[in-house]
């Protein structure tokens, strides 16, 4: 009976442990950004050793892909449905908004290190997160395609599409935009790209 009841305790023990440096780190880095934030006063916030912590996270960038992973996966459990290209893409972003409008530096650390970050589990499922929204972004375009138009040929410009998107995103958290005025510069953006960059006249004169 101890032997069957002492592995159910100890992952208890374990997932108590994650819980409070998720809950740490989320409030840390919500409230001070990432860049001021020292794994140290996460440990401390967790009540845990920083030893402890390491073994959840590798780094303060892996802390920073768990923490960002809980709110963005959201991103990929749903395909929006407003009836309207751009406005489907950007509710798509929805998580990515609100994450700009909290701490806008978070978004760029988050990028960079999803891109040159240490290898690890945190930073892998980031990764695997963004590729399953290039993935939405082509379902939108052939929702809003014709019946023969594929999601697989799609996926060129679905990437293009991604990239306009992402890139609008981080820029606006390195330039610490307003999120009053993110959402409508990706909106803007998103037009763009899908719509062309030229107004009709402009167009029909060339």
């Amino acid at each position: 009976m101890t032997r069957s009841r002492e592995p159910g305790r100890r992952e208890l023990n374990k997932a108590d442990k994650q819980r409070r440096i998720y809950a740490a780190a989320l409030e840390l880095f919500s409230r001070h950004g990432y860049s001021t934030v020292t794994t140290q006063e996460v440990a401390d916030l967790a009540e845990v050793g920083t030893g402890t912590l390491f073994r959840y996270a590798r780094s303060k960038g892996e802390l920073l892909c768990m923490v960002a992973n809980e709110e963005f996966r959201a991103m990929v459990e749903t395909v929006p449905d407003t009836g309207d290209p751009v406005d489907d893409l950007v509710t798509l972003c929805e998580p990515l908004l609100v994450a700009l409008d909290r701490q806008p530096e978070n978004i760029a650390a988050y990028h960079r290190e999803t891109l040159f970050g240490e290898p690890g589990p945190h930073r892998a499922e980031a990764q695997r997160i963004l590729e399953e929204l290039r993935e939405l972004i082509a379902v939108v375009l052939a929702g809003h395609s014709d019946s023969s138009t594929t999601e697989d040929s799609l996926a060129g410009p679905a990437q293009t599409v991604f990239d306009v998107l992402y890139m609008t995103i981080v820029r606006c958290g390195v330039e610490r935009s307003p999120a009053s005025n993110s959402r409508a510069a990706l909106t803007e953006q998103v037009r763009h790209v899908l719509y062309g960059v030229l107004p009709p006249a402009a167009t029909e004169s060339a």
